[in-house]
């Protein structure tokens, strides 16, 4: 339906959705629309838009989190290692009693099965952090080692410019730094830590 209004200049056309389009003797048109439809349209972008930022909230509060936890075990892992270490020298040394030399041999076997646990630990959570930072799917990390992740992680972060975190010996957690420290060194501040 059009009528002609202002000689011809201006043509109006309902359209079967609602709106009104207005077109001018040069042929440009214009399209209006209820305000109860722009308001509802608009409401319903606004809550959309809320929730993606409820939803990039929660996945960045679960990965700091999740950070926090992987710095925690590569911490651990590395004091468990040093304990192993010094150990295996006193062992080595010979300069222990039966008495020490069975009690540090306990205390070798539990170091070494932290140390695996938390390395394992720390693996599964790696996987985790570069599936759910980089959005990969998971068969691409599943038979992977934490040294290959963290290559991965490397590769990735700069191709995507999407960081991972800082896991750097004494990089976060507010640990002891750990970093050019020798196997002796790691020892004594593990032991140290211990008491």
């Amino acid at each position: 339906m059009a009528d002609e209004g202002n000689k011809g200049e201006v043509t109006y056309t309902s359209n079967q959705d609602g709106t009104m389009t207005v077109k001018d003797a040069a042929g440009v048109e214009v399209r209006f629309a209820k305000e109860d439809d722009l308001l509802a349209v608009k409401g319903s972008k606004e809550t959309a838009e809320a929730k993606v930022k409820e939803l990039e909230s929660a996945q960045t509060t679960g990965n700091e989190a999740a950070k926090t936890e992987a710095e925690t075990l590569r911490q651990g892992k590395l004091q468990a290692e040093a304990k192993v270490t010094g150990l295996e020298e006193k062992i080595a040394a010979g300069t222990a009693t039966a008495a020490e030399l069975t009690t540090m041999t306990a205390d070798l076997v539990t170091a070494k099965k932290t140390g695996e646990e938390q390395g394992t630990k720390l693996l599964e959570l790696q996987k985790t952090l570069i599936v759910g930072t980089f959005k990969v799917p998971v068969a691409t990390v599943e038979n992977k080692t934490l040294e290959q992740l963290e290559v991965y992680a490397e590769a990735l972060t700069a191709v995507t410019g999407t960081k991972l975190g800082n896991y750097a010996a004494g990089g976060g957690g507010g640990g002891t730094d750990l970093s050019g420290k020798n196997p002796t060194e790691l020892a004594k501040i593990a032991y140290e830590q211990k008491k």
